[in-house]
Order: C-alpha cells, then structure tokens, then sequence
C-alpha cells in the first residue's frame, strides 16, 4: 500500500489503512474526492455529485455518504 492517504485530503481515501472506512468514513456531497486511479465505483459517484453541486442541482447537501452507501445504493 502507498502512502497516498498520507498526502489526500479527501474523506474517503481509496488508500485508507482502515480496513471498515467504506462503511465507518462519511463524506459530504462537495467535498473532495480521492484522485487515485483507478478510479472506484464510488469515486465516480462522488464526482458525479460533485458536479450536481456546482450547477447548483443537488438538493442533498446535509446527509452523509458512506463509501459503501455510494457503491449500493441509488443516490
């Protein structure tokens, strides 16, 4: 494992040595997202949301997102 967690200022870090932070880590839609490549299914997501932020369309602000709840669920 690298020590891209080390330098990444996302909530959720692809490279997180927490074995559970899929599920434990909580992110904010507008908040960073971890730039390692390849990128994951729930990266995309985030910067999907993200993008959503910025044209001023998501609507979600306020709740949490785990990494998990990115990947399963429809957000």
């Amino acid at each position: 494992m690298s020590n891209h967690h080390l330098e990444c200022e996302a909530p959720i870090c692809k490279d997180d040595p927490n074995p559970n932070f899929k599920h434990a880590v909580k992110w904010y839609a507008g908040e960073d997202v971890c730039t390692k490549s390849p990128y994951t299914k729930w990266q995309k997501k985030q910067i999907d949301i993200n993008k959503w932020v910025k044209l001023g369309k998501f609507r979600n602000l306020e709740i949490l997102y785990t990494a998990y709840e990115l990947e399963t669920k429809s957000i």
